[in-house]
């Protein structure tokens, strides 16, 4: 790539240079085609090329007829440069919560470029939320792109009530989040009415755009309605289920989460009554299932839960009876890849890089870079080796190339003055920084202060790329995010306002790995969302190291009068993957094409896809009763197929807990 980028940028600092006069296509061909060693057609494709990366970045580059040559090309400086935005110390701190939101993410790279051209001159404030959403769906920009401008496309999809995959054709509206899944809306041209997609079902690797031919029985209705609701959609979502009181006898000194909400309210012959209330019928009811015969739901105070949990043991124990049914074919390696970055993106981050230095007197700490861009050091030393050679075409302006000290600390860039300020946002940044700053609203304990800088923000961005990209600066919002957690939106707006505020936490917890309840002192440091879980990094004091507590096993939690310094804490990557050792009970799980996804949360170690959209996947749990967790709250769904003593293990143990229903637990 160091080649193809070093001419993108050439190509960029002759037309910077040449102002409003710009060049002709002759001079152009002249300085950087005419001696590659290719056909005049492939030059004319590789310029077009070139061309086009310096648009998608977000650079202006225009065309001027002439009669007498083949035009005039430049750039348009009132429309490359960011106007001023006026940012307050508020709107900071939005912008750098709307990067957290596209961890994982295609998006990610150039958000991170995009949001430290902003701030370019303004200190950095690393934000405490990040969220790792399951979004790095392969065709998630794609989709993106095609609802901004209502594509039709056509792709596979596979139904939640079907084995069979078809071809679905859809004008997209919108994407939008629900329980921290990806979904889009649209037109479907099969059955002529609105439909929603979950894109994880969606089979195909790329999405095709429709012929005209194909849409234009029903091209006028199948436009987004002027009246589109994207609330009355994402309700439909949404189950809004009532508090329930429960009271569940659990066996004296079982560790379970469950106690970590509840009040012990009766002891008698080794058994304890916890009473707890609940929303989510089914959640509640796999955490007393997989306890098997160490938890009962009092059945004259809770009929209907007691039912529920005695309906997913039977399913589970069915599912386990002898050996498993099916074969496990040859499962491939999961590989743990680092997502690759596209070409466009590493040059856009290094040019800006060359903007922010120079918004800083031409000289910058390594340190601040780093930060800023959300890259290692090695990453840095090998742009700035690659920008040794960037400016203007050295075969003809000898001396007008970059000087860059690689290994410099602080860098020191010079003949780069033409990029002297950040330059305009391009479609998917903007598109990217706006939807994230529609998500900070939904964060559990964002101030109403933070909230208005997110709403004044987001005018402010859309108004200033709306001459560049006017689809995006629309006020009608593309894509809709939403990190709300339910019944954990208590807990993260204590822990999210005392990681702002620097504040010790004290808290009640329910550790998996021993089994037990205690207090615990932290130093909250960010929020993250993953697998459709909260999560909260943070200094344990307790063990003296960096720990990820999950919301949900958080019993109670207050803010106390003691302030942290959160620098005193190493930085630790924001990825969050399960702890799980040699004496890790390891097995092979299927799990129906409809609850595929949940495997994706649990790491496989290897996986294959049946021809009917199922997986077998290798998977690792600290203890059975994890594995349990995962087996009863999708009962039926996720059966363990190897090794059989396990298999044998889950029959009894359920088989003996529905027996147990029907015997006295007092």
């Amino acid at each position: 790539m160091s080649r193809s980028a070093e001419r993108i940028v050439s190509l960029l600092w002759l037309l910077l240079e040449a102002g409003a006069t710009g060049r002709t296509k002759a001079e152009i061909f002249s300085y950087l085609y005419d001696h590659l060693d290719t056909s005049t057609a492939a030059k004319q494709r590789q310029f077009s090329r070139d061309k086009e990366v310096l648009t998608t970045i977000g650079v202006p580059v225009e065309w001027d007829q002439d009669l007498n040559t083949d035009g005039t090309y430049r750039i348009d400086g009132d429309r490359l440069y960011l106007p001023d935005l006026s940012l307050t110390e508020d709107e900071v701190l939005a912008l750098h919560q709307a990067r957290a939101l596209w961890m994982k993410t295609p998006i990610e790279d150039a958000i991170h470029t995009a949001l430290a051209r902003i701030t370019a001159s303004r200190p950095t404030t690393p934000p405490v939320v990040g969220a790792q959403l399951e979004m790095s769906h392969r065709l998630l920009t794609d989709l993106v792109t095609a609802a901004r401008e209502q594509t039709p496309v056509k792709f596979r999809y596979r139904t939640a009530g079907s084995e069979a995959i078809v071809q679905r054709h859809v004008r997209p509206w919108a994407i939008l989040m629900a329980h921290q899944q990806w979904y889009m809306v649209g037109w479907d041209f099969d059955r002529h009415d609105e439909r929603l997609f979950k894109l994880s079902r969606i089979e195909s690797k790329t999405i095709t755009p429709l012929s005209a031919d194909a849409i234009s029985v029903a091209s006028n209705a199948s436009m987004r309605p002027a009246d589109f609701d994207i609330e009355a959609i994402r309700q439909r979502l949404y189950l809004q289920q009532p508090q329930t009181d429960a009271y569940v006898w659990l066996r004296h000194n079982t560790p379970s989460s469950l106690r970590v909400r509840a009040q012990a309210i009766e002891q008698r012959n080794g058994w304890e009554l916890l009473h707890l209330t609940y929303q989510d019928a089914l959640k509640t009811a796999a955490s007393v299932a997989s306890l098997t015969t160490l938890a009962q739901v009092d059945q004259k105070r809770s009929p209907e839960l007691a039912e529920l949990v005695a309906d997913i043991l039977a399913i589970v124990r069915d599912a386990h009876v002898g050996a498993s049914p099916l074969t496990v074919p040859k499962l491939q390696k999961v590989a743990r890849t680092r997502r690759r970055t596209r070409d466009k993106d590493v040059i856009a981050r290094r040019l800006g890089l060359v903007a922010v230095v120079n918004q800083h007197g031409g000289t910058m700490p390594r340190a601040d870079l780093r930060q800023r861009f959300g890259i290692d050091d090695t990453t840095l030393t090998e742009d700035l080796q690659a920008m040794q050679f960037w400016g203007m075409p050295e075969t003809d302006f000898a001396g007008r190339q970059f000087e860059i000290d690689p290994l410099a600390d602080p860098v020191q860039i010079a003949n780069a003055e033409l990029l002297a300020q950040p330059w305009q946002l391009s479609a998917p940044e903007a598109l990217g920084l706006i939807s994230g700053l529609s998500a900070v609203p939904t964060i559990p304990g964002i101030s109403q202060r933070q909230r208005a800088a997110a709403r004044t923000l987001e005018t402010k961005l859309r108004n200033a790329i709306e001459a560049v990209a006017p689809q995006v600066g629309s006020p009608d919002p593309i894509v809709h995010p939403d990190l709300s957690l339910g019944k954990d939106d208590e807990i993260a707006e204590i822990l999210h306002r005392a990681a702002q505020e620097q504040q010790v936490v004290s808290m009640s917890y329910y550790s998996e790995s021993s089994g037990t309840i205690g207090t615990r002192a932290i130093e909250p440091l960010k929020l993250l969302y993953a697998g459709g879980h909260g999560y909260v990094r943070a200094w344990c004091r307790s063990t003296e190291s960096v720990r990820t507590f999950r919301l949900d096993r958080i019993g109670a939690a207050s803010v106390t009068a003691e302030r942290f310094e959160p620098t005193a804490h190493q930085a630790v990557d924001d990825a969050l993957t399960p702890m799980t050792d040699s004496e890790s009970l390891t097995v092979v799980v299927h799990a129906t094409h409809r609850y595929r996804d949940v495997i994706g949360a649990y790491h496989p170690f290897a996986t294959a896809v049946a021809s009917d959209g199922s997986i077998f996947a290798r998977l690792a749990f600290r203890n059975r009763s994890t594995l349990m967790e995962l087996l009863t709250t999708h009962a039926g769904q996720v059966v363990v197929l190897e090794p059989d003593t396990t298999r044998s293990e889950i029959w009894e143990a359920t088989n003996r807990a529905v027996n147990a229903r029907y015997e006295s637990t007092r």
